[in-house]
């Protein structure tokens, strides 16, 4: 079986990895976390007895993947529902983290269009969806450090949304390593929104 790993850590940084086969998708979280897990917790994400951490649906994907092409001529506001953000509610509210993934690895690995992305990653902020959160926030925190600027901004705007203290780290990192004024700028005042609120 054909299989990639892609490691998403930044220098100096703990992001974890993702990995991906034909018939499995995990992301593992950060190493220094899963070194803190009890017994039970390791067990239950990462079984002995299986090979992969989680089967991945091959509807889920499908599902994932038709929702970014249908989206390609559709116009993005901020905050304005459209087609696709409904879609994606929806998605995400009936699968949780395993829907998360999925779209971790279409805009982790470049596979979909940036600004449906960011899109994306604008409403991974408003979605009250406790099953998912962590994934989601792992995938704004990742996704500060993509190639791709309007990936960058749309993570920023997501992060304003959750306004998570945990960001905190990432966002410095990611300032110090922007080369756009203007989305230093946007990463510098969330950080101080999250600075004042924790």
């Amino acid at each position: 079986m054909n299989s990639e790993t892609t490691t998403l850590d930044v220098p100096g940084m703990d992001l974890g990895i993702v990995t991906a086969s034909a018939t499995s998708r995990m992301i593992l979280p950060p190493t220094s976390e899963i070194v803190n897990w009890t017994v039970a917790q390791r067990e239950a994400a990462l079984p002995e007895n299986s090979t992969t951490y989680q089967q991945r649906p091959e509807a889920i994907y499908s599902k994932m993947a038709a929702l970014f092409a249908a989206a390609t001529d559709e116009y993005f506001e901020d905050g304005i529902e459209s087609d696709f953000s409904r879609g994606l509610l929806r998605l995400i509210g009936e699968h949780g983290e395993k829907a998360v993934i999925e779209l971790a690895f279409l805009i982790l690995h470049d596979e979909v269009n940036a600004e449906i992305a960011a899109e994306a990653l604008r409403w991974l902020g408003h979605i009250e969806d406790a099953r998912s959160y962590p994934k989601r926030l792992w995938v704004l925190e990742r996704s500060l450090f993509t190639p791709a600027a309007r990936i960058r901004d749309g993570a920023i705007l997501g992060l304003a949304s959750l306004n998570d203290p945990h960001a905190i780290r990432y966002l410095r990192k990611a300032i110090d390593q922007e080369p756009l004024l203007e989305l230093r700028s946007d990463m510098e005042q969330v950080l101080a929104q999250m600075e004042r609120g924790s």
